[in-house]
């Protein structure tokens, strides 16, 4: 039984259906893995609450051997990374962060960008 092009509309109007644009993956996590699902194709409803829609293709990651990596930064190694590669102290933060508190790393990275 094929729906009526606009009693379709009706309905999606009514329970506020609206694609959301641009999603680039999906995560289901578990304890011991995750499904991703990348160029997900998301629609949200209102229906007494929010409710999602997700449809694509996922795929199955181990989450067993994610090891969790705990970085103490401290100001001083901000300002002079920040100083060295003429960044702002954010930029610093978070080029140290990215280089695992490695600070000759963190100005080269900046200073290559």
């Amino acid at each position: 039984m094929a729906i009526n092009p606009r009693d379709l509309q009706k309905m999606m109007k009514k329970m506020k259906m609206i694609e959301l644009k641009g999603v680039e993956e999906v995560i289901i996590r578990f304890a011991d893995h995750e499904l991703a699902i990348p160029n997900a194709e998301v629609t949200k409803m209102q229906m007494g609450g929010e409710v999602y829609q997700v449809s694509g293709n996922a795929q199955k990651r181990d989450r067993t051997d994610v090891e969790v990596i705990e970085i103490e930064i401290s100001d001083e190694d901000i300002q002079l990374v920040a100083s060295q590669a003429g960044a702002s102290e954010q930029e610093a933060e978070d080029a140290l962060l990215e280089s695992e508190g490695d600070i000759a790393k963190a100005i080269m990275f900046l200073k290559s960008k």
